[in-house]
């Protein structure tokens, strides 16, 4: 069963970017523009990871991951900040908690499938083995 991928994302080039990568490398993927959207869908969807921009219209990151880490539910996703703005890569990995954080650019996108591969192994492992 392909793994699920949740992208909070407001731009739809770079939604259309990452689902057709995404995608491509074998997974079900999933979007939402806003926060609120993605907090929500991912209630919905239980994602095996989160791809999320920084900056978004109705919040950012801090936002997503407090309310993500919040849910009994949810809290064990892994969440990967994905943005343009590498001034925010220390907030991502203290405030966010995040597992990872990837500066948007073609580097960035090389490497992402391999990324998200890595930040789900442990998971996957642990799970497949208990």
């Amino acid at each position: 069963m392909a793994q699920t991928i949740l992208i909070i994302e407001d731009d739809t080039a770079w939604h259309n970017l990452l689902r057709r990568i995404l995608c491509g490398a074998g997974y079900n993927v999933h979007i939402a523009a806003t926060c609120a959207d993605g907090v929500r869908l991912a209630e919905i969807v239980k994602p095996d990871c989160i791809l999320s921009d920084f900056h978004l219209p109705d919040g950012d990151a801090v936002c997503i991951c407090s309310a993500i880490k919040a849910n009994k539910n949810l809290k064990k996703i892994p969440i990967i900040i994905f943005s343009s703005d590498p001034g925010v890569e220390i907030i991502a990995y203290e405030q966010c908690r995040a597992n990872t954080f990837i500066v948007k650019g073609q580097v960035g996108l090389y490497e992402l499938p391999a990324t998200i591969e890595k930040t789900l192994r442990p998971i996957f492992s642990v799970q497949s083995d208990g």
